[in-house]
């Protein structure tokens, strides 16, 4: 979709502007160029050493099933050699954002904008969910750590895993919350963030970022953040991983 190509060449761009040349972005669905045809590509230019950076929040089928076999690694692998049309190249494949604590530094970032001064505000992280346990595991890890920096926090999915939204804006309600201040763990909008959740937290429309509604008589103020893709220190991230490997 526009909205994560949008993110992805950001990040190319400042990794650009940071010193690396070399920065190629290939997509795993739906967009074009796809990481075969693009791993074709650098193979062909010359391109023999491959620092491979998954633009994930968590690891699941993608990142342990689809992705390695598009680059031609075994399943698993972080380093690998692959056969890309007679061509032998090195692939370094390194782990998703996963449990970085600049993830949760967003978070709380993008709370503290949201955040009104009203007496009962609680932070709903909200996660997409996954048939896999990494997911959940990163999702439930950010809202630890948001809860030892003193926030009430709480965690949902939108899809395969529970506690659904919906129960957990139920659980909000239920200890209190007068503010829910909903932060997406996702990188980029897309469905999900545009049509299925904005519901779900009680708002009206899909562009609406603010919004309240009654509940048990007294006024419950809802704010909604953008996703944590676009944030700048996620190329930090990227930076300090290529850097592990290339200096």
């Amino acid at each position: 979709m526009a909205f994560n190509k949008a993110v992805m060449d950001l990040h190319a761009g400042i990794l650009r502007e940071k010193g690396f040349e070399n920065v190629h972005i290939g997509y795993n669905e739906f967009s074009y160029p796809s990481i075969s045809d693009k791993l074709e590509e650098m193979a062909s230019a010359g391109i023999d050493d491959i620092v491979c950076l998954p633009f994930f929040i968590a690891s699941g089928l993608h990142m342990t099933r689809d992705i390695p076999a598009k680059l031609g690694i075994p399943p698993l692998a972080s380093d690998a050699v692959s056969d890309v049309r007679g061509r032998k190249v090195r692939i370094r494949f390194e782990e998703p954002f996963g449990k970085d604590p600049v993830l949760t530094d967003i978070l709380r970032s993008k709370a503290e904008e949201l955040d009104e001064g009203i007496d009962g505000a609680a932070l709903l992280v909200m996660s997409h969910g996954s048939k896999l346990p990494h997911n959940m595991e990163i999702a439930e890890h950010h809202a630890a750590e948001l809860r030892k920096a003193g926030y009430r926090a709480y965690v949902a999915y939108n899809e395969l895993n529970s506690p659904t939204i919906e129960e957990s804006v139920e659980a909000m309600l239920a200890d209190g919350a007068r503010h829910i201040i909903a932060l997406p763990l996702f990188m980029a909008m897309g469905k999900h963030l545009v049509a299925d959740i904005p519901p779900r937290i009680r708002l009206q429309g899909a562009d609406q970022r603010r919004g309240s509604f009654i509940h048990g008589g007294r006024e419950v103020a809802v704010s909604y953040a953008h996703p944590v893709g676009s944030d700048r220190r996620l190329s930090d991230i990227l930076e300090r991983k290529i850097r592990a490997h290339f200096g």
